[in-house]
């Protein structure tokens, strides 16, 4: 039988990852919100079984994380039709260490910070009764991120909310069963958003604001109509020395 831990005990795979979270509440889930802002669970004020104490309006050091996400997609396939399908799995980041990002800013706090992460992997299944099994992955060889920016007062306030623009750019690849194939949004990245108080987003949803393009190569098969990404539990979380190169999602515009 192979091990799938490392020398020093630490999962190596997904699987022993899995294995070794089933004492986090919420590592199935379950726990998961559907919410239009930050919902946080017990995981995201140091729960049962939490394996790293995420508190909101702090920042913490660069690192890999991996956590459960849940995933709706609604989409519309030429010939086959359109369903709303829900789609548990895995995603893994590798969060930046936090930079100042509001312009004349020289305290580096949570208001004023910036925080990039890189998109590393999406993995997610779900059923649908009109299309079958849909898997959906992020595309490695794109660039993938997301980032948590500060956020203007509204109207002529002078200053940035305790609430933060977070952005995520992914590339999905749409394995349909019942289309026999996989499908994709070509050169255009599925852009989704959010508010958080807290990074890592626990508990957070972003949604996308716009419909995008699904296509077979070039050619045209359907729509990815609306979708919405929600982070889960934290499953596993290493510090790391901040990424030599910052992937990560455009910095959204100031106004």
């Amino acid at each position: 039988m192979t091990d799938d831990r490392s020398t020093n005990g630490a999962p190596v795979s997904i699987m022993a990852i899995l294995e070794a979270a089933q004492g986090v509440v919420g590592g199935d889930g379950g726990a998961l919100f559907d919410a239009e802002v930050v919902k946080g669970h017990d995981l995201a004020w140091g729960g049962p079984g939490n394996l790293y104490t995420i508190r909101p309006y702090t920042l913490s050091a660069a690192a890999l994380e991996v956590f459960t996400v849940r995933e709706r997609i609604h989409v519309d396939i030429d010939g086959l039709g359109e369903d709303l399908v829900d789609l548990h799995g895995i995603g893994v980041y590798r969060r930046h260490t936090p930079r100042i990002g509001t312009p004349g800013a020289t305290e580096l706090t949570w208001r004023t910070a910036t925080i990039g992460a890189q998109f590393l992997s999406l993995q997610v299944l779900g059923h649908s009764d009109v299309l079958g099994q849909i898997r959906v992955t992020n595309t490695p060889g794109k660039r993938e991120g997301a980032i948590v920016a500060p956020a203007p007062l509204p109207g002529k306030g002078v200053g940035y909310t305790p609430l933060k623009n977070c952005t995520t750019e992914i590339f999905p690849q749409f394995d349909i069963e019942r289309l026999g194939t996989t499908v994709n949004t070509g050169d255009e990245p599925v852009l989704v958003e959010s508010r958080v108080n807290m990074v890592p987003p626990i508990g957070d949803v972003s949604r996308t604001a716009r419909g995008y393009a699904l296509y077979d190569g070039d050619r045209q098969v359907g729509r990815l109509l609306a979708a919405d990404l929600e982070i889960g539990a934290l499953l596993h979380h290493v510090p790391i020395d901040s990424a030599w190169r910052q992937i990560e999602a455009t910095p959204p515009v100031m106004v």
